[in-house]
């Protein structure tokens, strides 16, 4: 019952109550007053004329059979004749009357309970409706009710849910494209270094001298490694994607991540002919969890080392109260207006990117950070270099 429906009830039994109250008041006053004025008639006559006392008193209270010219002669007129008779009539009428307030106001409550019932059986008609439509696939309904009530209520809920609903399946669509589109980079990128090794296999069945058999070996190495360490790759981001992963929050030193990083691809960087600079102060520490930590800035210095023909890599740390900065800048190609804002993508392979490269390095590391309440940005300008700030936020 709604709040309307309580208050229009309320007041029908106030109404109600007042009626009865005022009727059975009026009606013992009236009588009040009959019997006053009928003490006051017959006391006046029996002063006048004590004699008659037992024929005045039979006449007024027994007797309908009465002399009007001898009551006049006692000073009794034909109107006060209804006081001095004990009659039903008026108490009759009072009890009819309320009779009939009562039944209007019943009529009343029954015209609004009828009403009552007739809205809510066009409400849930209206929600039964609304719910075959849903379940037919239609979707664009809009159920929502601003008034107040129970059934306003529940077509907000239902609506709610249909929402919900609705963008569970959009994301269910869309992770479903995601994964396709997974599925086909996957494909690509194990089809390039099985179709080299398939063609370097049938060269190594031929007749061919010791070194050429050696360095076809090499690249054959070369693309299992690169099978590796994509499958590799793979399996960590989907272990980010699902949440299983368990980071190990432990205070370290920030130059010890970078150290651990860096000594994974120090040899192909002084291959290269490229100088390494690291500016960290040696007490500088932070909360972070050491491994997927290393895991991050070895694929953002791997980058920097990929796009750098010549010149500088140079990584720097700084604190302050509200979180600890990683910089990774290097002097390479940098990277295109059009793809800067692409290249923390899956599998996204910019212009300036190198054949060997895969595309899921800087995903990768996008993911640990941001899992690791911290935040990567870049800035890149074609000709100059790369720069990428990482910071992991304290609180």
């Amino acid at each position: 019952m709604n709040r309307k429906t309580i208050i229009f009830v309320a007041i029908l039994c106030f109404l109600l109550l007042t009626s009865v109250g005022i009727n059975y008041t009026l009606y013992h006053k009236t009588l009040d007053l009959l019997l006053q004025n009928d003490a006051y008639i017959v006391t006046n006559i029996l002063e006048h004329h004590p004699e008659l006392e037992s024929e005045v008193m039979d006449s007024v209270l027994d007797s309908f059979q009465i002399d009007y010219d001898k009551l006049e002669s006692y000073g009794i007129t034909k109107e006060m004749l209804p006081y001095l008779i004990e009659d039903d009539s008026l108490k009759n009428e009072m009890i009819t009357w309320n009779a009939v307030g009562l039944l209007l106001i019943l009529g009343v409550i029954l015209g609004y309970a009828l009403h009552n019932y007739w809205i809510r059986h066009r409400k849930l008609k209206e929600i039964d409706h609304y719910m075959s439509e849903i379940l037919r696939g239609n979707e664009s309904l809009d159920i929502r009710d601003y008034e107040e009530g129970d059934y306003s209520k529940l077509k907000n809920d239902i609506y709610k849910v249909t929402i919900k609903l609705r963008e569970a399946k959009d994301s269910s669509q869309q992770s479903k494209k995601e994964l396709q589109h997974t599925l086909q980079d996957i494909s690509h990128q194990l089809k390039t270094p099985l179709t080299s090794m398939n063609v370097l296999n049938e060269l190594l069945e031929k007749d061919l001298p010791k070194e050429k058999r050696k360095e076809l070996c090499a690249k054959n190495r070369d693309q299992l490694d690169r099978i590796e360490w994509l499958v590799t790759s793979l399996l960590k981001i989907s272990m980010l994607d699902s949440g299983t992963v368990t980071l190990k929050k432990e205070k370290v030193l920030v130059k010890d991540l970078v150290l651990d990083a860096v000594k994974t691809i120090q040899i192909p960087i002084e291959l290269k002919g490229l100088e390494l600079k690291m500016e960290i102060p040696d007490k500088l520490t932070a909360k972070l969890d050491h491994n997927w930590t290393v895991e991050a800035l070895l694929n953002i210095i791997k980058n920097a080392y990929e796009h750098t023909e010549k010149g500088t890599i140079t990584i720097t740390a700084t604190d302050n109260p509200i979180y600890t900065q990683i910089v990774i800048s290097d002097t390479g190609c940098g990277i295109p207006e059009s793809d800067i804002h692409h290249i923390f993508e899956r599998f996204y392979r910019g212009k300036s990117t190198s054949k060997e490269s895969i595309g899921i390095g800087l995903n990768m590391s996008k993911k640990i950070i941001n899992l690791e309440q911290g935040d990567i940005s870049v800035s890149s300008k074609q000709g100059e270099g790369t720069t990428f700030t990482i910071q992991f936020y304290k609180n």
